[in-house]
C-alpha cells in the first residue's frame, strides 16, 4: 500500500496537467482535428485523412467498439506503422513494457506479466518462434521476437488485455492480435515504397532500410492479390562490462596467517593481523575482517565486446477470392529471413586467486545491505602452469527462418457468419556452426565494482597480446582419449559445435467459428466454434572440442583492438584489449587446431516436445439498454508428449512421458455506455499459460546412489490464473480519451524451481531408464504450486490541442505479491511512463517519445544471483514531411539520450551487465500512389 500511495502521489502532477489539457479542449474544441498530413481523394470524392492523428483516431475507434478491454496502434497510412519496430509502438500503450537489452524492443511484458506469458497471433492464428541463439530471451518459450515482423503488412495491433471465451488460450497478460493488409480492403493498384538509411553512432557503421508494398484488385472486387517485401539491415557494435558472479569476501582471505584451529590470528584484543594483505590500506583488524568478510566481490569481471550485422528480408502476400457477397477466401503468407551472424570477444579475470590476494579496498554494507569490494589485488604467476584469467573469442553463425501460411474464410450462410483458418507455421533457429577459441594469462591484476563504475587492471594493459597466451601454453597438456578411441597430448583451445542451441518450432492448426443472430432476451448473439493445433517444438546442440599441442598467443594472430567503453564506467588498463574477428577467430582454428573432437549429440541439451490441443467454446453476446457485453466458456485439453535424455552417470537414455491436461475458461465482459460519451468496462476470466518447453522436456540427471537429481519436469501444469479488469473511458471530443484501467492478476499455479521430494516427502517416484530401477529421488526441477498475484492501475490518454499540436501520455502503476519468493516477478517495474507530444499540420508531422520504467527483476543468474535491470529511459523522435500527396521524406533518431543499460546482482552497487547500445539516426523516403 505505501508504494501505491507513492505512486499515486507522483502522478499527481501528471494527471493535473492531463486534466488541464482536457479543460483546454473543451473551451477551444475540436477544429484542430481538421489540421490533418496531407490527404487525397478516394473514387467517392471525400477526403482520405492520414498520419498522425488519422492513426490515433482508428486506434480510439477500433477500442471504443471492442467487447472486452482493448489497446489499439494502427497504421497511419498504407505500408506505414508508426515505428520501424512494433514492439516500440506497442510500448507507448498502457501496461506494456519492453526489454531493451540489445537496444531494439524484442519482447513485451504486459499488466506487469512476464513475456513468456504473453501471446502474439497474427489475423486470428498462431506463429511459430526461433530466435538467433545470442540473445538471453527465452528461446523455450512460447513468446515472439517483435524484431522479426516487420511494420509495413499491419494495419492495426490489438492488445486483447482481458480475453473472450471466442479467443484463444494461452495468455495470462494478453494477447496480441496483428491484423495484416488486405487487398480487398485498399483501392486497386495500391502502391507504397519507402527506402532509406540507418546509422548507429556507437558502431560508427550505416546500412540501408526498405520496403515495398503492391495491392490490386478487380473492379467487381471478387478477386484481388497483395505483396509485400521488406529489407531490413541493422549495425549493432556494443561494448560492456560483466560479472559472471559474485562471492563473499571471506572466500579472499586465504594468505592470513593462521591458528592451530585455522582460525584467523590476529594481534593481541582482536588487533591487526601480523602479517598478509592489506585492506582499506592498512593490516584489518577483527572487526575490520568480519566486515569485509561479509562485503561481496564480482568474481569474473569482464570487459565484453559484441559486433552483430542484423540482416532481415520479409515477405507478406495475401490472395482474396469473393466469388459471392457471401463469402471470401484469404490466402496468407508470412516468409521471414534473418542473418544474425555475430563476433563476441570478452576478457575476465579469474575469481578464485584467494590465496593470491595482496591488497584489497572494501566499503562496508549499511541498512542491511552486505557492502561491496571495490577493489583486489592478485598476484601472477611467475613459473608453472596456472591461469589468472581469460579471453573467449566467438564467431556464431546464425541463421533465422520462419514460415507461416493460412487461409482465411469468411461465410455468411442462410444467417450464420461461419469464419475460421487453417494452415502451417514454422520457424528455425540457433547458431550452425559456432566458433569458440580461447586463451588465457598469468599476470597480476586488480579488479573491482562499485556500482557502474568498474576498474580492470592488468599487470601490463590488456592491449598487449603478447601475454595472453593458449591454453596449452599456459596450462601444459593431458593424455587425451576420443569416443573413438584415438589418443592425443595436449590441450582443448575451443571448438566448433554445430547447430548448437539450434531451435525447431512448428505448428500446424485448424479453427472454424460459427455466429448466429437470436433474440433471447438480452441475448442478441450465439458464438461457438471449435480450434485444434499439433505443436513441436525441439532443441538440438551437437558438440564438438578441439585441441592442440603448439604454443602460441594472441599476438601470432594479429589481433584487433576493443575499444567503445565510452560512458561507461570503466577505469584500468583491461580497456582497450586486444581481440580477434571472425576471419582471424576461423583461421586460428585451422591453424593450430591440430586434433577435432566430434562427441555427437549433447543429450544434455536435447529435447523434443509434440503438443495437441483441442478446444471449444460458446459464447453468448448480449445487449440491454445501455448494458452490453459478452459471457461464455472455453474447454480445452491439452496432450504433451515429451522426449528427453535421463544421465545416469556417464550414460544415458531417451525418455518419453505423455500427460494430459483439461481445463475450463469462463469469461465475462460487461460494458456500459453510461453516457454519450463515457463507457465503463468490467471483466473477470480464468486464464491459462502454457509452461516453457525446456521445463517441460529438460534433460533430467539422476544419480541412484544419492537418490538425487535434477532436470525438467513433464508432468508440470499450465500456469493458472484468474483475471480481472476494470476502466472508465471518456471519448471528450474527435479523437480524443481519457481511459482509468484497474487490472489484478491471481496466479494460483505459477511455475518455479524447487526441490521436490514428493507430497509425502520421501521423494518422488521416477524409473531411471539407465537403471532400469524406480526409486525415490529428491529432484532439484520446475514445478507448480507457486502463489502471485499483480494489483495495478493505468491512467491513459489523448488530447488534440491547438495550432496543431496533441499529447499522448499514460502512467502504469503495477505491484506483485509473490508469497514464496522475496525476487517480485520478472520483468515487471512498477511504474511505466509515456508522453508522446506531437505535431501535425498541412504537409509537416512531428513527434517526440518518452518512455521510463522503474526497475525490475529480471531472472536468477549464474550462481543463482538475482539480477535485476535498472531503470530505463528511451527518447525517440520523428519528423515527417510530405513534398506532395505522393512523397515523404522521414528522419528519426533513437535512444537520444543513449541510456545506460544497467543490471545488478540484488543490491545496485553489485553490477552484472552494463551496456550502451548507441543513438540511431535515419533517414528515409516514402512513395505511396
Amino acid at each position: 500500500m505505501r508504494g501505491l500511495r507513492t505512486s499515486l502521489l507522483r502522478t499527481s502532477a501528471g494527471l493535473a496537467l492531463a486534466a488541464s489539457a482536457s479543460a483546454f479542449l473543451l473551451v477551444a474544441p475540436a477544429a484542430a482535428q481538421t489540421a490533418t498530413g496531407v490527404g487525397t481523394d478516394d473514387d467517392s470524392g471525400d477526403i482520405v485523412v492520414t498520419g498522425i492523428r488519422k492513426s490515433i483516431a482508428d486506434s480510439i475507434a477500433t477500442k471504443r467498439a471492442a467487447s472486452s478491454i482493448v489497446d489499439v496502434i494502427s497504421a497511419e497510412d498504407v505500408g506505414r506503422f508508426p515505428d520501424s519496430n512494433i514492439a516500440d509502438s506497442l510500448a507507448r500503450l498502457p501496461g506494456i513494457t519492453v526489454d531493451r537489452q540489445f537496444g531494439e524492443g524484442e519482447q513485451l511484458s504486459i499488466a506487469g506479466v512476464e513475456p513468456a506469458l504473453n501471446r502474439l497471433t497474427i489475423d486470428g492464428h498462431s506463429v511459430a518462434s526461433a530466435d538467433w541463439g545470442g540473445n538471453p530471451s527465452d528461446r523455450s518459450s512460447r513468446s515472439f521476437n517483435y524484431s522479426l515482423l516487420s511494420p509495413t503488412i499491419i494495419s492495426q495491433a490489438i492488445v486483447y488485455k482481458t480475453p473472450e471465451a471466442r479467443l484463444q488460450e494461452g495468455a495470462i497478460g494478453a494477447t496480441v492480435d496483428v491484423v495484416t493488409r488486405k487487398p480487398l480492403d485498399l483501392k486497386p493498384n495500391t502502391m507504397a515504397f519507402t527506402g532509406g538509411g540507418e546509422y548507429n553512432d556507437r558502431a560508427k557503421r550505416g546500412s540501408f532500410r526498405g520496403s515495398g508494398l503492391y495491392s490490386w484488385h478487380n473492379a467487381e472486387g471478387t478477386i484481388g492479390i497483395l505483396g509485400s517485401v521488406s529489407y531490413d539491415k541493422e549495425q549493432l557494435t556494443r561494448a560492456g562490462v560483466a560479472s559472471y558472479w559474485y562471492r563473499d569476501g571471506s572466500a579472499l582471505l586465504e594468505r592470513y596467517p593462521r591458528n592451530a584451529d585455522g582460525s584467523i590470528a590476529y594481534g593481541a584484543n582482536n588487533g591487526p593481523v601480523a602479517s598478509g594483505p592489506t585492506i582499506n590500506g592498512r593490516l584489518p583488524d577483527k572487526a575490520t575482517i568480519d566486515a569485509f568478510s561479509q562485503a561481496r566481490y564480482a568474481s569474473f569481471l569482464a570487459r565484453e565486446y559484441f559486433e552483430q550485422e542484423r540482416e532481415r528480408i520479409g515477405f507478406n502476400g495475401a490472395i482474396q477470392f469473393r466469388p459471392a457477397d457471401n463469402l471470401t477466401l484469404t490466402g496468407t503468407a508470412l516468409i521471414i529471413r534473418g542473418n544474425y551472424d555475430n563476433v563476441s570477444n570478452s576478457m575476465y579475470t579469474y575469481g578464485f586467486e584467494g590465496s593470491r590476494m595482496t591488497a584489497a579496498t572494501f566499503e562496508p554494507g549499511t541498512n542491511g545491505s552486505p557492502g561491496i569490494v571495490t577493489s583486489a589485488t592478485f598476484s601472477g604467476i611467475t613459473s608453472g602452469n596456472g591461469s589468472t584469467g581469460q579471453l573467449d573469442t566467438l564467431y556464431r553463425r546464425t541463421r533465422i527462418k520462419n514460415d507461416s501460411y493460412a487461409m482465411l474464410l469468411n461465410w455468411d450462410y442462410d444467417g450464420v457468419e461461419i469464419t475460421g483458418n487453417v494452415g502451417y507455421t514454422r520457424a528455425s533457429g540457433g547458431k550452425d556452426p559456432e566458433y569458440l577459441l580461447d586463451f588465457r594469462t598469468q599476470q597480476g591484476f586488480t579488479a573491482g565494482a562499485n556500482g557502474q563504475n568498474t576498474i580492470v587492471d592488468w599487470q601490463f594493459p590488456a592491449s598487449d597480446a603478447t601475454k595472453w597466451l593458449s591454453n596449452f601454453t599456459a596450462n601444459g597438456g593431458e593424455q587425451i582419449t576420443a569416443p573413438d578411441g584415438r589418443t592425443f597430448f595436449g590441450r582443448q583451445i575451443g571448438g566448433v559445435p554445430t547447430q548448437s542451441g539450434f531451435t525447431v518450432d512448428k505448428e500446424i492448426f485448424a479453427e472454424l467459428n460459427f455466429k448466429y443472430n437470436v433474440n433471447w432476451g438480452p441475448f442478441t448473439e450465439l458464438l461457438w466454434g471449435g480450434r485444434y493445433v499439433d505443436h513441436d517444438n525441439s532443441n538440438t546442440s551437437f558438440s564438438n572440442a578441439i585441441y592442440t599441442n603448439q604454443n602460441f598467443t594472441l599476438a601470432d594472430l594479429d589481433p584487433t583492438l576493443r575499444d567503445v567503453y565510452n560512458g561507461l564506467g570503466t577505469s584500468g588498463n583491461g580497456t582497450p584489449y586486444a581481440g580477434l574477428d571472425r576471419d582471424q577467430i576461423i583461421a586460428a582454428l585451422d591453424r593450430f587446431g591440430n586434433f577435432s573432437v566430434d562427441r555427437g549429440l549433447a543429450t544434455g541439451e536435447y529435447w523434443l516436445v509434440n503438443e495437441k490441443i483441442v478446444a471449444g467454446y460458446v459464447q453468448g453476446n448480449f445487449e440491454l439498454g445501455k448494458v452490453r457485453g459478452n459471457v461464455g466458456g472455453r474447454y480445452v485439453v491439452t496432450q504433451d508428449q515429451s522426449d528427453f535424455y535421463v544421465q545416469s552417470g556417464a550414460n544415458s537414455a531417451l525418455t518419453r512421458v505423455t500427460t494430459d491436461d483439461s481445463r475450463f475458461l469462463p469469461a465475462v465482459n460487461l460494458i456500459y455506455q453510461a453516457g454519450e460519451d463515457v463507457v465503463l468496462r468490467a471483466a473477470a476470466a480464468k486464464v491459462i499459460a502454457r509452461p516453457r518447453y525446456s521445463d517441460l522436456a529438460g534433460s533430467l540427471s539422476l544419480d541412484d546412489s544419492t537418490r538425487s537429481g535434477s532436470g525438467g519436469n513433464p508432468d508440470l501444469k499450465p500456469y493458472a490464473a484468474t483475471n480481472f479488469g476494470a476502466t472508465a473511458e471518456w471519448y471528450f471530443a474527435p479523437g480524443s480519451f481519457l481511459s482509468a484501467e484497474v487490472f489484478y492478476r491471481d496466479i494460483s499455479n505459477y511455475v518455479g524451481n524447487e526441490v521436490d521430494d514428493g507430497p509425502d516427502g520421501e521423494g518422488v517416484p521416477f524409473t531411471n531408464t539407465v537403471t532400469g530401477r524406480t526409486l525415490n529421488y529428491s529432484i532439484t526441477r520446475p514445478v507448480n504450486g507457486g502463489q502471485a498475484s499483480v494489483t495495478g492501475f493505468s491512467i491513459s490518454g489523448n488530447t488534440n490541442l491547438i495550432w496543431g499540436f496533441g499529447v499522448q501520455a499514460n502512467y502504469t502503476f503495477a505491484d506483485a505479491d509473490t508469497p514464496n519468493a522475496t525476487t517480485g516477478l520478472p520483468f515487471l517495474s512498477r511504474d511505466t511512463i509515456t508522453i508522446a507530444p506531437y505535431f501535425e499540420k498541412g504537409p509537416l508531422q512531428a513527434r517526440v517519445s518518452y518512455n521510463s520504467r522503474s526497475k525490475y527483476f529480471n531472472r536468477f543468474g549464474r550462481q543463482r544471483s538475482q539480477d535485476y535491470t535498472d531503470a530505463f529511459r528511451q527518447v525517440d523522435a520523428q519528423v515527417s514531411y510530405n513534398l506532395n500527396e505522393f512523397i515523404q521524406v522521414t528522419a528519426t533518431a533513437a535512444n537520444l539520450l543513449d541510456e545506460t543499460y544497467y543490471q545488478y546482482s540484488s543490491t545496485p552497487d553489485a553490477p552484472t551487465s552494463v551496456y550502451k547500445n548507441g543513438r540511431v539516426f535515419s533517414l528515409s523516403t516514402g512513395f505511396r500512389f
